[in-house]
């Protein structure tokens, strides 16, 4: 779970990185954030495999796929969370100007930390919730659910 979690930290910051999203980096320098994230996921890496044997059969103490993926899941979760509050304290004083309201989505995060997105975006649904929704899903093309479950109907007959 360590090791997941030091893995998922290790990514996010050099994606953050990659596209350019300064409010999900740890370290303010970017540079310096993707090679602390590239670190961090080499060392997780190397502790895992290296530190002892991890082929063990789950009738002998090892464990079972269900720990596994629970494990998997909480580690990842856990270093989800980690990086969006650390890069959101490091990070708090990023914010849009009012020209700037119109970003939505991860595009918000190059000059806003993910808190305040989340606040204005939560603002914005509250006003009008029914216009938020609306547009939304105006983009999608139409019929674009219905067809991709119908496409699962067919694949798994």
């Amino acid at each position: 779970m360590i090791f997941v979690c030091g893995s998922t930290i290790g990514s996010i910051q050099i994606t953050a990185y990659i596209s350019n999203l300064r409010a999900l980096l740890i370290l303010r320098k970017q540079i310096i954030s993707a090679l602390f994230g590239l670190g961090i996921l080499i060392i997780s890496i190397s502790w895992f495999f290296l530190s002892e044997n991890r082929n063990i059969n789950d009738t002998v103490g090892g464990l079972d796929a269900n720990r596994q993926a629970v494990g998997f899941f909480v580690g990842a979760l856990i270093g989800t969370i980690l990086t969006l509050i650390i890069s959101s304290i490091v990070n708090f004083d990023l914010k849009l100007s009012n020209s700037d309201k119109n970003e939505g989505g991860l595009d918000s995060l190059r000059r806003q930390n993910y808190f305040l997105a989340i606040k204005d975006e939560y603002l914005v649904f509250r006003s009008d919730c029914k216009t938020y929704l609306a547009k939304q899903y105006t983009d999608l093309p139409k019929n674009i659910i219905h067809e991709r479950v119908k496409g699962l109907f067919v694949k798994f007959r």
